[in-house]
């Protein structure tokens, strides 16, 4: 282990030079660009709009920073993804300083290269979702929780609460690094738990949570109900784990899953690696998360980005391992690791130019950029057809929150309720002084709104990339009161 790397000494070094490249390439890139924001960033950015402590499906962290991004850049695609820009950067470098404090210069340097150049990494420092700040958190809670352990001070117990807090402040995951965090001191360094730093840091993380769970509990449990579904089963597939380590071979880099698990397996059979505090406390936040969710796979479709914070402990794992080794094989060890960032950067690099050449790629390939298309199509056609007075009514919250983007007056577009609610937008309601008054309805392919007297304007497709289409349908009619009753 080497001293940790002050600011200035990692600002003019190899690896400095390389972040500040990744930034400014980054921040251009999306400034030039102009990629249609997914429904998703979206819907953060209409949340943002309402400042609170929680929304419908996720804590409040998202909605705060792009609210702070556009009050200070203005109302754009760039301003909304300024933040994952920044995250992006802040986890990198956190991530490197890890590894750098556990293991020394090169493995952090071959580390640094890897999290920089992986797709999934590279997609959640450019979009911004909950995963960029997600990912923030997470590295800054394995650095603290790692000095904490090692040194066993206030202060280093009280950052691993910080860190934790905003973390359950951005996504319910945050969980999961608390609930592994705690199984590694219980059976590595049970002797930490009889001191007072766990416990502190326990109680920060859940005093910085505790008013978003306030916001849960007096909102009727939404947030909770939302995430179960993700756990419903979905009916039995014995492919479904090798479909979930197949997606994540390519969202990460084959070559460096491979070297990850063949590492992971290394350290269950080596009773002298598991002897090393350094590698337990990866692996028991990288291996066993992976362990706990691959029986998951086999009853439901795995999102590739569930798992993406374990990868991050998996990483510094797997190149702590490999460029720490000697002897007969390390050479080919490194070597196979290195064709791995090799991969990853070509991924990394195909992933840049999806959006800027669509046209070029396969249709199937092109067709993963759907959400990105059409959204302000859709707002010029809606645009032309409104009338002044008019209350714009969804049934479908991606186009209640493209909508309002995309529009030039940013208007509050209304999705139509239902009980219970299903999107922030049923929380939010519709104001009653909408009720009866005239109402354009943007319904999604061609269904038919819930006024009976409502009369049909317009029916249009917009092609999108990968020959897919967004189907709409315009009405005009009035906010029947039936629904001003559901809305409460």
């Amino acid at each position: 282990m080497e001293k940790d790397k002050g600011a200035l000494e990692l600002l003019f070094s190899m690896e400095g030079i390389f972040l500040l490249a990744i930034l400014a390439f980054r921040l251009g890139f999306i400034r030039e660009l102009h990629l249609q924001l997914s429904p998703d960033e979206a819907y953060y950015w209409d949340w943002s709009r309402h400042l609170a402590w929680g929304y419908y499906s996720k804590p409040p962290m998202v909605a705060w920073l792009i609210a702070l991004s556009t009050r200070f850049l203005g109302i754009s695609e760039y301003a909304v993804r300024v933040p994952a820009v920044l995250c992006g950067m802040a986890f990198l470098v956190l991530f490197y300083l890890f590894v750098y404090r556990l293991f020394g210069k090169l493995p952090a340097r071959w580390a640094l290269f890897a999290a920089a150049l992986i797709p999934i990494f590279t997609v959640f420092g450019l979009l911004m979702t909950i995963d960029p700040p997600l990912l923030l958190f997470w590295a800054g809670a394995l650095y603290a929780g790692w000095k904490a352990a090692e040194e066993n001070r206030w202060f280093y117990w009280g950052l691993l609460g910080v860190f934790c807090g905003l973390g359950l402040l951005t996504k319910q995951t945050m969980l999961a690094f608390g609930f592994f965090y705690g199984l590694w001191l219980l059976v590595f360094r049970k002797e930490l738990l009889r001191g007072f730093g766990p416990w502190l840091a326990l109680g920060l993380a859940f005093l910085i949570w505790a008013p978003n769970l306030y916001w849960i509990a007096t909102h009727h449990w939404v947030t909770l109900h939302h995430t179960e579904h993700h756990f419903k089963e979905e009916g039995l597939s014995l492919f479904g784990p090798v479909r979930f380590l197949g997606e994540q071979a390519g969202v990460l880099s084959p070559l460096l899953l491979i070297l990850f698990i063949w590492v992971s397996w290394q350290i269950l059979r080596r009773k002298d690696w598991r002897s090393e505090p350094r590698l337990t406390y990866l692996w028991v936040l990288s291996a066993w998360p992976y362990l706990a969710v691959l029986p998951l796979s086999l009853f439901r479709k795995v999102n590739a980005n569930w798992p993406m914070p374990f990868f991050v402990a998996g990483l510094a794992l797997t190149a702590g391992v490999i460029f720490s080794l000697r002897g007969r094989g390390a050479k080919w060890l490194r070597l196979l690791y290195v064709a791995g960032v090799g991969m990853a950067l070509v991924g990394t690099a195909l992933l840049y130019q999806l959006p800027r050449f669509p046209q070029k790629f396969p249709p199937s390939l092109a067709g993963l950029l759907f959400r990105f298309y059409g959204w302000k199509e859709l707002a010029r056609v809606v645009d032309s057809h409104r009338r002044p007075g008019e209350a714009l009514v969804t049934d479908h919250r991606y186009l209640a929150s493209e909508l309002a983007f995309y529009l030039p007056d940013h208007p509050q577009v209304y999705q139509i309720p239902v009980s219970p609610p299903r999107t922030q937008y049923h929380l939010w309601g519709i104001p009653r002084n909408l009720c009866g008054k005239p109402v354009l309805w943007v319904m999604k392919d061609a269904h038919r709104p819930p006024d009976p007297r409502a009369v049909p304007v317009l029916r249009e497709s917009i092609p999108l990339p990968g020959k897919r289409k967004r189907d709409f349908s315009l009405w005009r009619g009035f906010f029947i009161m039936k629904l001003c009753s559901l809305s409460g």
